[in-house]
């Protein structure tokens, strides 16, 4: 394709604008570019794309979604929908097992993965969209490459933030670089939430963020992080049916790995111990509860039982706190 080709030699933005970018609205679908690639891997072939609601201060769709052509899908023996993309590495993943000669960077090339928003010429908001904010664009200059770790310190100026520090033995692999989250404006992807863009905390040793460590490449493990609630509020932790099919684990948004959540709630009620205030362990307690309810596994209905007593207890007998635990 001759777009390919100039794509290949044009920078992102001077890409985006030969694809002559469109703003979508909220759940819109379409075929071909600028969104999904056309007459890939042969004449004919066109891809599909969808959005979905969550757009970034950045203007940009923060879920987009990408689907096989019908020729592939029948190829597969499977339909469109559960051919689907949710994220760019997913795609890469796909291509380089399915067409293992093909040009990753040129396939990419031929159409834009950001999709903006279509915004009102009035006020410029976004009627139906959730915003999720993302820090000042005036340290944008410090966002020049596409990896997070290249810039000094901590791109959304957390002074808490694990890039300010050495790795410990416990992290013994670096984190993914990432062209996609990690290239917004004061997005830092060692403590920004991959789904609400704000920072995690670490206070009670982290309980309430979980981190992927899902290895995706030699020596490195995805690295992105999330808030356990902001998870739980998306369908992307506890118990869920559908699709996505959970069972007491974490859906990873940037990777698509799947994580056990039982020895997080495990880590949550020895926290629980180490905390003098009552509404803090009940904080965790209920967060705890939230992730095991509904599961179908006999470990984690064990250990949700555990949490309940806790739960029923600690109001009791806060005040002999040495007695709480002993279930």
């Amino acid at each position: 394709m001759e777009i390919d080709k100039e794509s290949n030699r044009s920078s992102p933005r001077e890409r985006e604008n030969i694809l002559n970018l469109r703003p979508v609205a909220p759940d819109e679908c379409g075929e071909g570019l600028p969104y999904a690639p056309e007459d890939w891997p042969n004449p004919g072939d066109t891809w599909t794309w969808r959005v979905g609601r969550r757009v970034a201060i950045t203007g940009h769709y923060l879920d987009r979604y990408l689907y096989l052509p019908i020729r592939l899908c029948r190829l597969e023996n499977t339909t469109r929908k559960k051919h689907g993309f949710a994220s760019k590495l997913s795609v890469e993943r796909y291509i380089r097992s399915v067409f293992p000669n093909a040009d990753i960077g040129k396939f990419f090339a031929s159409f834009s993965w950001k999709i903006p928003s279509k915004q009102s010429s009035i006020n410029g908001n976004v009627e139906g969209h959730f915003f999720f904010p993302v820090p000042s664009e005036e340290t944008a200059e410090l966002f020049l490459s596409d990896s997070q770790h290249d810039s000094a310190g901590c791109k959304a100026g957390n002074k808490m933030c694990t890039s300010l520090g050495l790795q410990t033995e416990n992290q013994p692999m670096a984190a993914m670089s990432c062209d996609i989250c990690c290239s917004e404006p004061g997005f830092c992807g060692y403590c920004c939430c991959i789904l609400c863009c704000k920072t995690i905390s670490s206070k009670h040793g982290g309980y309430s963020y979980i981190k992927c460590e899902a290895i995706v490449s030699e020596g490195h493990i995805c690295g992105h992080v999330a808030h356990m609630n902001c998870a739980l509020r998306t369908y992307m932790a506890g118990t869920v049916g559908g699709s996505i099919g959970l069972d007491a684990e974490y859906y990873c948004r940037r990777c698509d790995a799947r994580k056990d959540l039982v020895p997080h709630v495990t880590r949550l009620l020895r926290t629980c111990e180490t905390v003098d205030s009552q509404d803090e362990i009940e904080k965790i307690l209920n967060l705890g509860f939230c992730i095991l309810r509904g599961s179908q596994r006999a470990d984690a209905k064990g250990l949700l039982k555990r949490i309940e007593v806790a739960i029923t207890k600690v109001k009791l007998v806060f005040s002999r706190q040495e007695n709480l635990w002993r279930l």
